[in-house]
């Protein structure tokens, strides 16, 4: 199981950060407590870069896989240099408690909050924070109630996550359901 991080109150821009960081470029999500992050590794990350996170995206799409393991991909089109920025999630290696808390939350209010790190190796360089549609969340969060009901082996998921990966991101987006940011 993946345990939660440190306290969130510890992350600092151009500090060191202070969760396991990804080791090759691309987007990891995590579920923390009962918040969405998703922890972008951008090796060499250039001012271009930069700016293009911090300007985020208009546009995300969600999609789930008609594969034997129910794989989720969120698909999130940043401006370019990034271009869209794809993760995936298998809540079976996620803290129990965690997901508890995120798909059945005991004051009935459902988590609509992703944070998103920039990381340049292990040095945060940026942070930012969005709103996630209702009905997105709400996909994500039958997603995880099939995969967890689902009985498969990691590499059940592997061959599954395999399938998925076939595609860019870009044909990830056009397949996925895609939702505006609220007020774009």
């Amino acid at each position: 199981m993946v345990s939660n991080p440190v306290d969130i109150s510890k992350f600092a821009v151009g500090e060191r950060f202070p969760a396991p960081a990804p080791q090759q470029e691309g987007a990891v999500m995590e579920l923390w407590h009962d918040n969405l992050a998703v922890i972008i590794q951008f090796p060499g990350l250039s001012d271009a870069e930069r700016m293009a996170f911090q300007v985020g995206f208009k546009r995300y799409a969600y999609l789930e896989t008609g594969t034997s393991v129910p794989i989720v991909s969120w698909i999130f089109n940043f401006p370019s240099p990034h271009n869209p920025v794809d993760c995936n999630f298998n809540a079976r290696v996620v803290d129990r408690g965690s997901i508890k808390n995120y798909i059945d939350p005991a004051d009935g209010v459902h988590p609509n909050i992703a944070f998103f790190y920039l990381l340049d190796g292990q040095i945060l360089r940026a942070v930012k924070m969005v709103g996630l549609h209702d009905a997105a969340v709400s996909l994500f969060q039958a997603t995880i109630r099939k995969q967890l009901a689902a009985n498969f082996s990691q590499s059940d998921y592997d061959q599954s996550l395999s399938e998925l990966y076939r595609y860019d991101p870009r044909e990830l987006f056009r397949m996925g359901r895609s939702f505006k940011m609220h007020g774009s």
